[in-house]
């Protein structure tokens, strides 16, 4: 019988699951399990500048893979510095490993005082138990026997989940031999399914469908989490019936389809938006993440008793629930039953054109204008990160995209920092499309200038590994999502001011380079002329863009959704000197 060692059967069947790639940190209590990477044809290792942002890296790879990211960190200070990473895959639903190199089975036995453990007499696992809710499997490993079972399980359960697992592997275990005959067998990752529980939901969708007048469809980001994005789009053109995205489902269906209406938001979606959606008598709700920032503040009309509600694991129509259908296989069962026959005659509705902004004529870059214009340059096959700020409540209300961009943004976490290590993953597995990055396909980071200080080390990984995505920086004093929330003018809301010129440099791109690769603006105009360089449009290495902004200006989205907790918060605002959208000030006036 061949053996192998128990590291290396990790590592390879890591990769037969598609992943490339493996993000970390080193430590000591890892270092000989990352040996057996090496050995791994096709798999690379790729370190980060700590383990937080190996979390965040981790994350975006996955998501712009639609497959599972990997990373490892060390027993106890390494595993810590990485949960707020994982906490927020798990509450987005991300897949991700986390292999934690741990001290050896005896140590844990004789609970030794061994560095990066705690107090006297110190409980090794302490560490494990601090991530159990963060988690929705682990292998514990202590010993050989066993373990690739183990494995197997999480690793499963990663994919059919669709969130976070833990592999803790004891460094004594590294070595030591196991059967290598289970990498003969692929390991399946589908979710389990009844065809005979799936064909019930879709019959009984079908009927619900074909009996309504005026039906919608909503596509959320849990389409995405869980491999359905190629089926939702497919049924969208079947349907072509009113076809409306949250803000983190963004760019799932093609934004320039014609039956595309827009972001619905509840009470934060464009003019004509809410209603258009709300007049429909039966909703087709794929992926639902109902966070307050992913709903308008829980402003959403998502009906029940008129709704067919699609999620990862089951589907509810008109409140009955179908436990046990898995997302992907409904919706490639519901496509092949599907009788564009017997659709209702869709009426698409035609939405008001909005009112200029009492901004418009600024020559100064305002919030009103920078979003459109940055979705103005994006191309097909881009990935484009939003970072928690305004950013995240921008973007969302831009139009025509190309075809097969992808949106991603933490938008219910929230994690300041999040994107831009995880803009370093997705640039990462875009070497996995190189069909993308033929096609013209970019990685563009809109963050702010606050978010920028937490995991701005990761831009030295970016000039290491020769990557060439766009970091655009919105650089307005501070953090101005916090000033609006409370403490407009606090000086808790001020940062330590970048000089971003020095960026580039700083990470030991050589000087001339780094001059022609960072731009700066302050105009309209002066953004207009950057964006349209050829460095931008086709680069070849990082860029990084500056825009300069006034600190009290906001995207109108933002406001909109604060206000819904009552008019002295309006009042709030206008009297701190935040720029409110026109219908607010009509409002207030």
């Amino acid at each position: 019988m061949a053996t192998i060692p128990l590291g290396l059967y990790l590592w390879k069947r890591i990769h037969q699951c598609g992943i490339n790639h493996i993000f970390g940190v080193p430590g000591d209590f890892n270092l000989t399990l990352l040996d057996y990477i090496y050995d791994v044809e096709g798999l690379e290792w790729v370190g980060n500048t700590n383990e937080l942002n190996a979390a965040y890296a981790t994350d975006g790879y996955a998501r712009t893979s639609e497959n599972a990211g990997c990373f490892v960190t060390t027993h106890g200070v390494g595993e810590l510095s990485a949960l707020n990473g994982v906490a927020g895959s798990m509450t987005e639903q991300v897949k991700v490993i986390h292999v934690v190199g741990q001290t050896s089975r005896q140590m844990q036995k004789n609970n030794m005082m061994i560095h990066h453990s705690i107090g006297f007499n110190p409980d090794h696992q302490v560490f494990n138990k601090a991530s159990k809710d963060f988690r929705v499997a682990a292998a514990e490993l202590q010993s050989e026997k066993g373990a690739t079972e183990e494995i197997d399980r999480v690793l499963r359960e990663c994919w059919v989940q669709s969130k976070p697992v833990y592999i803790f592997f004891p460094i004594d275990l590294v070595d030591l031999h196991v059967s290598a005959s289970a990498l003969d067998r692929p390991l399946d990752l589908t979710p389990s399914a009844d065809q005979s529980k799936i064909d019930e939901a879709v019959n009984a969708s079908l009927e619900a469908l074909y009996a309504s007048q005026n039906p919608a469809l909503y596509v959320d980001c849990l389409v995405q989490r869980h491999q359905a994005t190629d089926e939702m789009r497919e049924l969208a053109d079947k349907l072509s019936i009113p076809t409306f995205h949250s803000n983190m489902g963004k760019g799932i269906v093609d934004q320039r389809k014609p039956y595309l209406v827009g972001w619905y938001n509840g009470h934060v979606s464009p003019p004509g938006v809410q209603a258009a959606f709300e007049q429909s008598d039966f909703l087709f709700v794929a992926g639902n993440l109902p966070s307050d920032t992913n709903s308008g503040g829980f402003t959403r009309k998502l009906t029940p008793a008129k709704s067919c509600s699609i999620d990862p694991e089951s589907v509810t129509i008109k409140g009955k629930e179908y436990p046990g259908v898995p997302i992907k296989a409904f919706l490639r069962s519901f496509i092949r039953s599907l009788d564009q026959n017997k659709l209702p005659k869709a009426t698409l509705p035609r939405l008001p054109s909005p009112e200029p902004e009492t901004d418009a004529d600024s020559k100064a870059i305002t919030q009103s204008w920078v979003w459109q214009r940055i979705a103005d340059s994006l191309h097909a096959n881009d990935v484009i990160f939003g970072e928690t700020g305004t950013a995240a409540f921008g973007i969302p209300d831009t139009v025509n995209w190309p075809e097969n961009v992808t949106w991603i943004t933490q938008t219910y976490y929230g994690s300041i920092g999040y994107a831009t290590p995880a803009a370093f993953g997705a640039e990462i597995a875009l070497r996995n499309r190189p069909e993308a990055k033929q096609a013209g396909g970019r990685t563009v980071l809109v963050t702010g200038d606050g978010s920028m200080m937490l995991t701005v080390q990761e831009i030295g990984n970016m000039v290491k590994h020769n990557l060439a995505p766009i970091i655009i920086i919105i650089n307005n004093s501070g953090y101005t999502i916090e000033r609006i929330i409370h403490g407009a003018r606090q000086s808790y809301n001020d940062i330590v001011p970048f000089d971003y010129a020095h960026l580039l440099p700083f990470f030991n791109m050589p000087a001339e380079e780094a001059k022609k690769n960072f731009h700066r603006a302050t105009t309209k105009v002066e953004l207009e002329d950057v964006l349209k360089k050829e460095e931008l449009v086709r680069p070849k290495v990082l860029q990084v863009v500056e825009v300069v902004m006034d600190m009290m200006d906001v995207p109108w989205g933002l406001p909109t959704q604060l206000a819904i907790r009552g008019p002295e918060v309006v009042k709030e605002m206008r009297e701190a000197g935040f720029k409110l959208p026109r219908g607010m000030q009509k409002q207030e006036a």
